[in-house]
């Protein structure tokens, strides 16, 4: 008889998810039914960023975040926007002089190019530099994860999704934002 798998928090949706359990290269690994979010337990090492580029047209989501990384130590430079225009030609600029990017944040409804439209383009400029290595991006929603959203991080992957709507608790939010990425950075 096969062992029931209890609820487990998912740091990505914020929420009590049932999980589910996939083999990969012999090993079970348990994941969230709702983002697909790896969830088995994991040594995480605070990998230190040169940059990150966060795009929402929240400002106060911009500094929250900003402060969850200051705080946090782990990156040097943290370039912000307030859509999907101006995060795409930032990217562009960085890419264009090499300098290393190694995490996005998109917000998935801004205002001009929203973040999915976004991501795609990264992942077209990515191809189109032949670049090696894709940047991972993490989505930021209020909306819950579906089919067509796991689409969606299927096609940009690396990718992650986080509900930002699931945390008025700012340290909670941190810690739920840090959790993703680690695992996001170590998949």
């Amino acid at each position: 008889m096969a062992e029931r798998v209890l609820k487990i928090f998912c740091p990505s949706c914020g929420e009590m998810v049932d999980p589910f359990v996939m083999i990969t290269s012999g090993e079970e690994r348990i994941h969230c039914t709702q983002c697909g979010l790896d969830l088995s337990n994991k040594e995480f090492k605070k990998k230190i960023m040169d940059r990150l580029l966060i795009s929402d047209d929240s400002s106060i989501v911009r500094k929250q975040v900003a402060e969850i990384f200051a705080n946090s130590g782990i990156v040097r430079d943290i370039v912000e926007s307030e859509n999907g225009r101006v995060f795409l030609s930032q990217l562009s600029d960085l890419l264009k002089n090499k300098a290393p990017v190694d995490l996005i944040i998109l917000d998935v409804n801004m205002p001009i190019i929203n973040g999915i439209d976004a991501a795609r383009t990264v992942r077209a400029i990515e191809t189109g530099l032949k670049l090696t290595q894709k940047i991972p991006i993490v989505f930021f929603s209020v909306i819950k994860c579906d089919e067509n959203f796991k689409r969606i991080m299927n096609i940009t992957k690396p990718s992650a999704y986080l509900n930002k709507g699931n945390s008025a608790d700012k340290e909670q939010f941190g810690t739920r934002l840090l959790d993703v990425i680690d695992r996001l950075r170590t998949a």
